[in-house]
């Protein structure tokens, strides 16, 4: 089967470069050098290395080390690629491939880690033999190559661990651990980030001056022996730190760079989301790309993330059953659970030939069309700052003054009736055009003391209000049908009223369940 375009993208062959790469690295390293140090120590054999059995040796040993490297990596790696497939054609993650390659992944610069430096130690005992018995060299000499070979070795272990796990950062984490979690992986190897530094500063600083601190040592236990001048040790000295500074500052630069790159990405990256957080967006999550501190910093922040999301659509799902005021008023506990006594203004509005219209027409028709006037009466109402507080049947009681306190509440109720007419209007020229009834409705508005509060039992609260005000705003609602109008208002409403409208004074009436004769007005 052909490789699709992804599979390519996220070809293994990078890690053979970086891993192979490295190796050559402290390769090169050792024959600077060794071809640098000062005295005599190398110089005796120098031109035997650079002879025909010189090079001999070293064009059977470079190439058999890299054969070894090539050969591990491929067995390495092959559980990885099966699974990568796995990961790409049938987007499943819980094929035991797939969990034996998230272990391999997180492992994998640990195992090239301990692979080279058992490696380069293997090399340094290469070169005891090849100096002791093809080249009689002296103890002193084989044990300074052998030194500065399994130093090298451990740079270039280091240089290649976090080449690798910059790598798999890259491109496997991301696609083996879409969610995170990777500190849950079991049989894996962690570093936490003060090792990590740790780990920098031995490569960068301490084994550098291990070297050169070892290489003079030997110099000055060779100089007595050889009897070099002052002038020329100084001379080949100078050369030797020369050589060996700028070889370390390239390496301790790029190292470094992967270390910092390794902790400062991902605190960016998070700074950036909690930026966007900060603006309502909760679609985001953090890209843990480790299990040290801060891949579990990563999967907190998501979980977080998770859980802040999860409240916004309650929060939102919530606003649908009651008005967004009330809803922030009731998940900031601000509403007095017991209640408060308060001055407000009601408002009551009801379909003319509701039960009519029910039987006369289709089920499915009848929500269409209760939803067209309730979102129409609702927009109304809402753009003047008053909350719906239920719909009962064909009937919507709204509230202007609680629980967002303003001091016009009376002429904001007004307004409102005001616009649920010109809302009706509208809505009823679609009908009509559409063949359909149009509707009527009747509107009473009153203004007076209610107790507000969350209403019910224990484990189930809505947002009310009680008392007089509520049942006279409703009974005024019904005086509608009386004196055939669409909008009534108490004369305790037109009181608080700051603007005049046009408006008729309606004989004083009696209403069911409130002891006063109730004056009232019909907007025109």
């Amino acid at each position: 089967m052909r490789e699709t375009k992804d599979e390519k993208r996220i070809s293994l062959a990078g890690f053979y470069y970086r891993n192979i790469g490295a190796n050559l690295v402290g390769l090169v390293t050792v024959m600077l050098i060794n071809f640098s140090t000062p005295t005599n120590i190398i110089a005796p054999h120098q031109n035997y290395i650079i002879s025909g059995q010189g090079w001999l040796f070293l064009a059977v040993l470079e190439p058999l080390i890299m054969a070894i490297i090539l050969l591990f990596q491929y067995y390495t790696q092959k559980p990885i690629a099966k699974a990568l497939k796995v990961v790409i054609r049938q987007k499943e993650a819980l094929d035991p491939i797939v969990e034996k390659a998230r272990r391999r992944i997180l492992n994998l610069p640990y195992i090239f880690w301990i692979f080279n430096l058992a490696l380069w130690i293997l090399l340094s005992i290469t070169v005891i033999l090849f100096m002791a018995f093809l080249l009689d060299a002296s103890a002193k000499q084989t044990l300074l190559l052998m030194f500065r070979t399994a130093i090298i070795g451990v740079i270039a272990a280091n240089l290649s661990f976090f080449l690798v796990e910059d790598h798999a950062r890259g491109i496997l984490i991301p696609r083996f651990f879409p969610e995170g979690r990777l500190q849950d992986v079991p049989g894996t190897f962690k570093v936490s980030i003060i090792r990590r530094i740790r780990i920098l500063y031995l490569a960068g600083t301490s084994v550098p001056m291990i070297i050169l601190l070892g290489t003079l040592a030997f110099t000055l236990w060779d100089t007595g022996a050889t009897g070099v001048q002052e002038s020329q040790l100084s001379r080949e000295i100078f050369l030797f730190t020369l050589i060996w500074c700028f070889m370390f500052v390239i390496i301790s630069l790029r190292l470094n760079f992967l270390v910092g790159k390794s902790i400062v990405e991902p605190i960016k990256k998070m700074l950036g989301i909690i930026h966007r957080l900060r603006d309502g967006d909760f679609n985001q999550r953090i890209g843990v790309l480790s299990n040290d501190e801060i891949g579990t910093l990563g999967d907190a922040g998501n979980a977080m993330i998770a859980g802040l999301a999860e409240r916004e659509r309650i929060r939102e799902t919530f606003g649908k059953y009651v008005t967004p005021e009330i809803r922030d008023q009731i998940l900031d506990g601000r509403i007095p659970l017991d209640g408060e006594r308060t001055e407000a203004t009601l408002l009551f509005s009801d379909l003319r030939g509701f039960t009519s219209f029910v039987e006369e027409n289709d089920p499915k028709e009848v929500i269409r069309s209760m939803r067209a006037y309730f979102t129409a009466m609702r927009t109304a109402i809402r753009s003047q700052g008053g909350l719906v507080l239920q719909y009962v049947g064909d009937e919507i009681e709204s509230v202007f003054g609680v629980p967002l306190k303003c001091d016009d509440h009376q002429e904001k109720a007004v307004l409102a009736a005001l616009g649920m007419r010109k809302h009706l209007e509208a809505l009823n020229d679609e009908r009509t055009s559409a063949g359909k009834t149009p509707f009527r409705h009747g509107i009473g508005i009153h203004t007076g003391s209610v107790l507000a509060g969350n209403m019910g039992s224990e484990d189930r609260l809505s947002y009310a209000l009680i008392g007089d005000t509520v049942n006279v705003a409703s009974r005024i609602e019904g005086l509608t049908k009386l004196f055939d109008c669409d909008i009534l208002v108490s004369q305790e409403t037109t009181l608080g009223l700051h603007h005049s409208f046009q408006m008729e004074e309606k004989p004083t009436q009696m209403v069911k369940g409130y002891s006063k004769s109730v004056i009232v007005y019909q907007v025109l």
